[in-house]
């Protein structure tokens, strides 16, 4: 299912906004991520939305792999705040955009995971990555892979979902990829306007993971106990079996329960 999403910046245009969108689409590259740093290298700026129909080096958090292949919906949004940005916080926001949209357009039951995971039947559908480069001072490479129409590996199905497997049918990506830039927009401004508290709320009525017993693995080694919140950047906080609270900002975390 190809599209070049040339309706998209109609789709865009319809609403106010306060991001000038400039849109690219490629059938392939190595990464949204690379290909958008390398973009705003040569001048393109924040708005800028790179889209590809397939990744051959696609990667998630820490390094990982992600499979993109056709079908699916791959793209990088630039964004150049004026001011040092909490990337913990804009990650949660976003993921929050994409699991109100899923719920909105298409009545899926989609539910974040810390620290960027979107979830359906506790399979993934959606995951987030947020990069920046030093040399590149304030822009931020917002990263955003969902399983839409493409065919889930039979190794991963136990793990991960598509749109189309939910809902027994195909979707257009057009109208998807329009309302999620314009939810990931106002979560921008709300960060850009300090309001993170607002970022936070929404996150937390749309996590699974609050109130769980979970394992979080990280390089410190492996945590276990009850998510109980986010705190004020961002950071899981996990009350341990000893009843200390444990502040986590970076790992993996496993619901037991």
């Amino acid at each position: 299912m190809i599209e070049d999403f040339s309706d998209l910046q109609t789709y865009l245009s319809m609403v106010g906004s306060r991001l000038r969108y400039a849109i690219f689409y490629v059938r392939n590259c190595s990464s949204t991520q690379d290909l958008a740093m390398k973009l705003y290298e040569e001048g393109y700026g924040e708005g800028s939305v790179i889209i590809a129909e397939e990744m051959s080096s696609g990667r998630g958090r820490l390094g990982r792999n992600w499979l993109a292949t056709s079908g699916g919906l791959w793209f990088t949004l630039v964004l150049t705040p004026p001011k040092p940005t909490n990337f913990q916080i804009l990650s949660l926001g976003v993921g929050s955009s994409v699991a109100k949209t899923l719920r909105e357009l298409y009545e899926i039951k989609a539910v974040v995971k810390w620290p960027n995971d979107v979830l359906v039947n506790g399979r993934k559908i959606a995951g987030i990555l947020i990069e920046g480069r030093k040399d590149l001072k304030t822009a931020l490479f917002v990263g955003v892979g969902i399983n839409v129409n493409n065919e889930v590996p039979s190794e991963l199905r136990e793990k991960a979902i598509s749109i189309k497997e939910v809902l027994k049918r195909q979707v257009p990506r057009t109208p998807l990829l329009a309302k999620i830039l314009r939810e990931i927009e106002g979560t921008y401004l709300k960060l850009l306007d300090e309001e993170t508290d607002k970022i936070l709320e929404e996150w937390r009525g749309l996590t699974e993971t609050l109130g769980r017993k979970v394992k979080v693995v990280t390089e410190e080694g492996v945590i276990e106990g009850v998510a109980v919140d986010v705190a004020s950047d961002g950071s899981l906080i996990v009350e341990d079996l000893a009843g200390v609270k444990r502040f986590i900002y970076a790992g993996d975390v496993i619901h037991l329960t």
